[in-house]
């Protein structure tokens, strides 16, 4: 690894991801909580393979420096690694029960987390309190009672179950199917 001054960096001119002001800003918010803690990955001639929305946001906060990992690959190499980097991070999703198990905790703690969009990620009125994990979306228990259970059939309520948590002693309803 090596200390490269921003001002040597430079982003790929063809980086076909698309960074908004948004993810700019999430990014930012989290090295100034938390610290510059992945490095961008740059060519030998300084170029960019991975770590753009972090080279901005760090622009965005003033740091004159950034550790970067120098990787030596031919051209062809570089670009496909900087295609498959971007890409497999959306291969990932949520694990509802851990994550409300991990926000729930933090919240016991009286731990404010910086999450970018936890409001969207799990509803507003999620308290974490007791909560329903239904089709990959967290309820609370009073959104479950007035969204899920309404004008539903008897076949559609017996395929939830009530599950409580060996940790914390909440109660969920998820879905039978869910169960492995």
């Amino acid at each position: 690894m090596k200390e490269i001054p921003l001002s040597e960096i430079k982003p790929y001119w063809r980086n076909p991801r698309k960074i908004s002001d948004e993810a700019v800003d999430a990014v930012a918010e989290s090295i100034k909580r938390y610290g510059f803690n992945v490095p961008i990955v740059v060519d030998t001639k300084n170029v960019i393979i991975s770590g753009h929305t972090r080279y901005k946001a760090l622009m965005k906060l003033g740091y004159d420096t950034a550790t970067c990992v120098v990787v030596d690959l031919p051209p062809e190499k570089a670009k496909e690694y900087r295609l498959v980097d971007n890409k497999t991070n959306e291969l990932t999703e949520w694990d509802w029960d851990k994550l409300s198990i991990e926000l729930r905790e933090l919240e016991e703690q009286d731990i404010k987390i910086f999450f970018p969009d936890l409001d969207e990620l799990i509803g507003d009125s999620v308290g974490l309190g007791h909560v329903v994990i239904e089709d990959e979306k967290v309820y609370s228990q009073a959104e479950a009672n007035e969204e899920m259970f309404k004008d539903r059939s008897e076949e559609r309520e017996e395929s939830l179950t009530e599950v409580v948590c060996p940790y914390c002693g909440e109660t969920f309803y998820i879905n039978k199917k869910d169960i492995k």
